[in-house]
């Protein structure tokens, strides 16, 4: 399971129930000093699953509470925007995010063989042009979870999500399934929108567009000079950027380009030897993930 999850997962704990808590967390799972999650790294799913028993535990939360409480807060904290703005960026509706995920996660899959993606299906639902049928398919049968992020998705956006559970793995079926239906609500709110921060002033929103474009655009130029094998450090590819693109201000930044490169990988288009042993920043290599699709980068 990616770090990423690991990551916002400890951040939920701190937010919702104090630092107090996630030190005795810490403690309870034998998370010793320097060995907090990294977003670069990919964990065990039994890791996880221990964690939410000990958070249920230290809270006297039920750990179905903790998980919908969790995905929901996935979907809408800044780390998340940050890093996984290559995909979110894009999107403009909670369905519209729903429908990307299945894609999302089998590229992310091809990224690092180490990670299992939960299968995804859909289906339109007969009159309802904002409604799907979803089915979930994952040995982990975290739907607590799932529910919360597609809540907190539909949140992400400004609309509203009913969500019903029609079968579920943990009675027996031999999937989940869900019908989910977004509504806009009828008064004027704070929508969040794709870009985050819960921007309302024409003037802000029009900013934070530019500044997007900007993202993508180095994103755009970062995948073009990676190889498709054996990788390059992130001096390295700064070193491509600057004799590729004369013109691109941002290659002059290191910082600049890893964050470009990190939002390629969370969205599965660049695999990178983080998990290897002896990994460390300066040498860590990157390369173009294979596309799940099987075609030849668009790029």
């Amino acid at each position: 399971m990616h770090g990423l999850v690991f990551v916002t997962w400890e951040k939920y704990l701190t937010e919702r129930f104090g630092s107090d808590l996630l030190n005795e967390y810490r403690h309870a799972i034998g998370e010793g000093i320097g060995e907090t999650p990294l977003t670069s790294r990919v964990y065990s799913d039994e890791l996880l699953l221990a964690g939410v028993g000990a958070a249920s535990r230290l809270t006297r939360q039920t750990p179905d509470t903790l998980l919908h409480e969790y995905g929901r807060y996935f979907m809408l904290n800044g780390l998340i925007s940050r890093l996984c703005a290559y995909l979110l960026n894009d999107i403009h509706s909670a369905r519209d995010l729903l429908l990307a995920m299945s894609k999302a996660h089998e590229q992310m899959a091809y990224a690092d063989e180490q990670v299992t993606p939960p299968l995804f299906g859909y289906a339109a639902m007969p009159n309802e042009p904002n409604g799907l049928y979803l089915t979930y398919d994952s040995p982990r049968k975290l739907c607590p979870l799932l529910i919360g992020a597609i809540e907190g998705s539909a949140e992400r956006y400004g609309e509203q999500a009913q969500v019903f559970e029609q079968t579920c793995m943990r009675e027996g079926a031999p999937t989940c399934t869900f019908a989910i239906r977004f509504m806009r609500p009828s008064s004027p709110s704070r929508q969040t929108g794709a870009l985050g921060g819960g921007l309302s002033q024409p003037s802000q929103v029009a900013w934070q567009s530019e500044r997007w474009e900007a993202q993508r655009r180095l994103a755009d130029a970062v995948y073009a000079i990676l190889p498709d094998a054996d990788g390059v450090t992130l001096s390295e590819a700064q070193r491509r950027l600057r004799a590729t693109f004369h013109d691109l201000d941002e290659a002059a930044r290191p910082f600049i380009v890893l964050e470009a490169i990190n939002q390629l990988r969370h969205a599965g288009w660049v695999a990178s030897s983080a998990n290897e042993a002896g990994d460390a920043l300066g040498s860590r290599r990157y390369w173009r993930a294979p596309r799940a699709d099987g075609e030849k980068s668009a790029f």
